[in-house]
Parts: C-alpha cells; structure tokens; sequence
C-alpha cells in the first residue's frame, strides 16, 4: 500500500470541475470561458486517465450522490471515451477531440437532463431547448470567439447516430468520430439512467448485437478488452461483507470492504472471488477519493509510434547510393518484419505475381536501382500502417487506390520511376496522420478553390483543404531532402499552372484522376482538365475515356458520397 495524496486531490479535481464547467451556460458573462475551460477539462480527463486507469474505470461502477445526474453521467462518458482511445490506440490530439465533444454535449442542457435521468417532465420550453441542444452548444461556442470544428461536426451528427445505434435499422453511420461519442453516451446513460447489476455489460452486449457496422463492432471488442485489463470496480462478497475491486494483477488483488455504506477496510487477497459489476451510489469522500491515495498506481504505458526510428532508416535509404544487396539489407536489418511486406510489394514486378521467397529475392526481383526505393516505400507503409486512427481502414484503401490509379496511368511501369512517384505520396500520407490527424475525414473536401490556377492540395482526398506548408517542408527538408520527386510532389501542392515541371504535372494527374473516382461533386477545373490531357498522352493512352475503362476495370474500393 502506498500513500498518493495527489492522485485524490486530481481525482477530486476531475468530478468537481466537470460539475462546475456544466454550470457555465447559466452566467453568460463566463460564456467566452467556455471553450478554454473544456479543453483544460479534457486533458485533466486524459491525464488521470494515463495516470491512474483503476480510479476512472471504478466510477463507471460508482454514483456520485453529491452529482447532479448529468455530470455522473458526463464523468462515466468521458471514462468511456479514454477507455475506448486507450484501447484504439489513439493519439493525444484525437483523444483531446473526442473529450471536448463529450463535455460540449450537455453544455446547455444540464437542468433538462437532470430532469430526464430522473423521469421528470420537461416543460415546453424545456422540450424545445433540448431539440436544439447541440445547435445551441455551438452557438455558446461561438459566442466566446472559438470553436472546435470536429466538436462541432460531432454534435450536429450525435443525435440521430445515437437514435440510429439504439434501433435496429440499417442506416449507413459514415463519421466514426462521431460513432465514438455516440456508443459512450448511450453506455453512460444506461448506467446512469438504469443502474442495475451487470448494466456495463448488458449495454455492450446490447449495442454489439444491434449493430452490423464493422466500427462499432471493433470498438465495442476493444472497449470490452480494456475491461479484462482493468476489472476495476466490480463487486463481490468477502467474508460476509460487499467488497469492491480496486486493483488486480497476477498475483494478488486488492479490494475494500463497506459497513455501513462506508469503506471498512482494505484487504488483499489471494482468494478467488465471483465479481460482478453492481452499481453503488455513495457520498463518502474516502471511497470516491481517498481511497485511491494507498493504492499503487499502474499507470498506461504510452506505446510510440515507431516514426523516429523507422524514419532514421528511411533517411539512410534516400541518402545513400548502394552498391550492393547486401548493403541494403544490412540498413533495414532493424526491421525484419518487413520482410513479408516486401514479398507482397514484389509480387508486382514478377510477371505471375508470385512473392519472393525471402528478403535478398525480393530485392533482386526489382533490381538494385528500385530496391532501396522499394523498401524506402514499404517502410512508410509500415508508420503508415501503426498510426492509428478512427478512418484508419478509409485512408489505406485511398492510398491503395492512388498506387493502383498511379500503376494504370503509366501503364504498370513498375520500377525506378513508379516507386520515385509513389514515394512522396505515402511519404505525404503518414506524415497526414501525425501532423493532420484531427483534420481528416471520411469524404473528400470539394469546397471551391479561391484561385482556380492552384493545384488541388491531396489533403481534399482526404476531408480537409491543405497541408500545413511550414511543417511539410520541415518534413521533407528533414527526411527527403536530395529528393527530386518529393520536391516535384510539394510544387504540384502549391504552385500554378504554367510554373510546373513534367513530374509535377504527373502528380497532379494523379489527384485529379482520384478526385474524379472519390467524389462525385468534384468538377476539375479547365487547366487540372488540360494537365491531364497532356498526361493522358504522355503515358500513350488514346483518351480519358479509355483510362477510366482501366480503372473502373480495376474494381476499386469506393463508397457512396
């Protein structure tokens, strides 16, 4: 046992703030307050939870009398939302999104929602106050001079998301953000609303059986995996007495027993007992608080990436000139699990797209000049690969569709020049999901272009108008800098028309021609339609409409938009 006096004056802290910050919408002088003291909210929410996981993961067991319903129900929401990150292996940034829109939710609502948890009537004014609810939420936002977007786009989608999950029908539920917010409200409220023994999993199982999307489904496994990990707040009988769970691990398991609805004291055993989830409704501090003070903490582990070590390799393989096979796989032999990887990338070079047997076959089936492009490109797509994200599977199956778009129009020209094209793009991608990853959507962005002279950015493949200019160069300053073909990537990002070189023009080809078959609302504009004239003859078709023959022979991912 250990004595932590700051892990219950941050727990403390948590629920307090989250009952204050609720109160806000009710004094409009602290309107313009609003939006700093969510985002202050949601990292105090992602800290305690990296800090102290079997704290969070009991208050969904736990009912804070001294609450009002809303912030018990605020409070178990957000705890979902950082199991559910935690679980997807989310980024910092994405998880500080999701919280922001989990507290923006009930911003306006708070006495509404109290008397709805509690089975009291609305009055009329009331109703019409909760219809608008996520309007009104924005609105407040807006009035203190900053809103979060993605906050904003979740609360416009979370009400008939919600209604949608709760049903059975089959709606398609295309915003996996939103879809994240969604399955913890509905959760959070069951237990809010309906506490009853085993009411966790009776809500998971429930919304696992109603819904056929693959989302959901993954999210709810991995939100039911966090809970073997941590079975923190689970109930049982010891000895006569109710005791609840506070810690587990391999050996041993510490638990506290109540008399009188207060904790008696804390025991750890070795004994097997039979846990269940069963809520308690408390007021006592040394329970909701204290207690978590003489329990060890297990704090999360934060897992890198793996982009700055993957990367240190990267940079040998476009810096140097190798002169031998052995060379290469000497530079990627910190990475031997590419090599299945690099079996599959070399199956397109062999003319019966067989795989290679090993790495030194894979190499040798391209060739020396390709082979450190080859592994440079498989390399990223490992980075790109571990960077989770919520629209993970959506943006490799755009990535696939850009290598196979990029393959028909230079007619399967694999080798040197195909990888030196494809290289910026999957370069460009993962640095998307490090530096972009709350900016990406699911559809594409086909706003209109201020200057119809520049060049569509690829970022629109991707749900957002444009890279950040400062941190792409910095990115490829520091990574591809001798680079002809990142260089002729960035121009096609950023300069006119008649100031493109020949590869330039190629890539934006490209994006055109991947526009055209994500997005039927894009329109290229007269020159985009000339540059890919002119590449259309370059790479000796006879006309567009017989590359898009190729391509819609190619059967490519797509979804309805």
């Amino acid at each position: 046992m250990t004595n932590n006096k700051d892990v219950s004056k941050q727990l403390h802290e948590l629920v307090n703030k989250t009952e204050q910050t609720l109160r806000l919408y009710y004094n409009k002088q602290k309107w313009p307050s609003i939006f700093p003291t969510l985002a202050e909210l949601a990292q105090l929410y992602a800290e305690t939870y990296q800090n102290t996981p079997n704290a969070l993961h009991s208050y969904l067991t736990l009912h804070f009398k001294q609450l009002s319903p809303t912030t018990n129900l605020i409070v178990k929401k957000c705890i979902l939302v950082c199991i559910i990150s935690q679980g997807q292996g989310y980024s910092y940034r994405i998880r500080q999104e999701l919280l922001v829109a989990c507290l923006a939710s009930f911003l306006c609502v708070k006495n509404e929602s109290d008397k709805l948890l509690t089975a009291k009537p609305l009055t009329d004014q009331g109703k019409k106050i909760w219809k608008i609810r996520y309007q009104l939420a924005v609105k407040v936002l807006q009035h203190g001079g900053s809103v979060n977007k993605q906050a904003a786009r979740m609360m416009s989608r979370l009400s008939p998301y919600c209604d949608t999950l709760k049903s059975k029908r089959l709606s398609p539920l295309y915003d996996n953000i939103t879809l994240i917010v969604a399955i913890a409200q509905i959760i959070a409220t069951a237990l809010v609303q309906k506490p009853k023994p085993n009411a966790l999993a009776y809500a998971v199982k429930k919304l696992y059986l109603a819904s056929q999307n693959d989302f959901v489904r993954d999210t709810l496994n991995k939100l039911a995996t966090q809970f073997s990990h941590y079975p923190v707040g689970c109930s049982a009988q010891y000895k006569g007495q109710h005791a609840l769970l506070l810690q587990k691990n391999e050996k041993n398991q510490i638990i506290c027993t109540f008399k009188d609805h207060k904790i008696d004291r804390l025991v750890k055993t070795q004994q097997r007992l039979n846990f269940e989830f069963t809520p308690i409704s408390s007021a006592d501090k040394h329970l909701l608080f204290k207690v978590w003070s003489h329990i060890e903490s297990q704090p999360l582990e934060l897992s890198p990436d793996g982009f700055d070590a993957t990367y240190s390799v990267i940079d040998k393989l476009g810096q140097n000139s190798f002169s031998s096979f052995r060379a290469i796989e000497k530079t990627i032999a910190p990475f031997p699990y590419i090599e299945q990887a690099l079996q599959q990338a070399a199956k397109q070079y062999n003319r019966e797209s067989q795989k290679g047997a090993n790495t030194r076959h894979c190499l040798t089936m391209v060739g020396l000049n390709t082979a450190s492009l080859l592994c440079q490109r498989v390399l990223i797509e490992q980075v790109i690969s571990q960077l989770k994200h919520p629209f993970a599977v959506d943006i490799w199956h755009k990535y696939q569709q850009l290598s196979l778009i990029l393959a028909t129009l230079t007619k399967q020209a694999y080798g040197q020049a195909y990888e030196s094209i494809l290289s910026p793009i999957s370069a460009v991608i993962a640095f998307m999901l490090k530096h972009h990853d709350i900016d990406i959507k699911r559809f594409t962005c086909v706003s209109t272009q201020s200057d119809t002279a520049t060049p569509y950015s690829l970022a629109r493949l991707f749900g957002f108008l444009e890279f950040s200019s400062d941190k792409l160069d910095d990115y490829f300053a520091h990574h591809f800098d001798n680079s002809e073909p990142h260089r002729a990537f960035k121009q096609s990002e950023r300069e006119k028309n008649n100031s493109l070189s020949e590869e330039a023009k190629t890539f934006v080809a490209i994006k055109v021609l991947s526009m055209m078959w994500s997005s039927a609302y894009f329109q290229p504009t007269a020159w985009q339609r000339l540059v890919l004239e002119n590449q259309i003859k370059k790479f000796g078709w006879e006309s567009e409409e017989q590359l898009h023959r190729a391509i819609l022979e190619l059967s490519l991912h797509s979804m309805i938009e």
